[in-house]
């Protein structure tokens, strides 16, 4: 008989070691977070310029310069995470921005040309509107971009005519490290 009451003492203590050790190693795995278990600390430095003219208050200054169509810039900055170019693999920089415009079903969005070789240039044959088919909203900025080589980072903000007089305000972001930048649009 003792050597049953033995037998089924180990078992019980067997078990009872195996959910101690299993909650063990689920609270351990619990408390730890993405960026703390699972990457080293990282320090990154992030800049952003305009290059456009500042004005008095410091914000930067677009002048638009078509109508018509968007008016294209290109914002650039760089990046450093731990005081180092990230390479592999490279950051990606998220990019908002405060203005979008709209673009509504049935209007033309662009041309498509049917040209022939004439002896001495081309010439168009035929052409096709190009439809847009449903309602959408168009950010004025690039979402996302990665960082060159160099550890430059660009993107390209894209406002219309008629957000002329506003400002824009656009933001990057990578990991915890977010820049704004403040841009009149005249």
């Amino acid at each position: 008989m003792q050597g049953k009451g033995t037998e089924k003492q180990a078992r019980i203590s067997f078990i009872l070691f195996l959910c101690i050790l299993a909650l063990l190693l689920i609270a351990g795995l619990t408390g730890c977070s993405k960026e703390g278990f699972l990457q080293p600390n990282r320090n990154i430095e992030m800049t952003i310029d305009s290059k456009l003219p500042k004005d008095q208050n410091g914000y930067s200054v677009f002048n638009l310069y078509s109508t018509q169509t968007q008016n294209i810039h290109t914002i650039s900055g760089s990046i450093r995470v731990n005081g180092k170019i990230p390479n592999e693999p490279r950051e990606k920089i998220e990019w908002e921005s405060s203005h979008y415009w709209t673009i509504k079903f049935g209007d033309t969005i662009g041309t498509i040309y049917r040209r022939q070789w004439r002896g001495l240039g081309w010439q168009i044959v035929d052409s096709i509107k190009v439809v847009n088919l449903k309602t959408s909203q168009v950010p004025t900025i690039n979402s996302a971009c990665y960082n060159s080589a160099d550890g430059s980072i660009n993107t390209v903000i894209a406002p219309m005519w008629n957000m002329k007089g506003d400002t824009m305000t656009i933001v990057a972001r990578c990991g915890n490290v977010v820049k704004v930048e403040k841009i009149i649009l005249k």
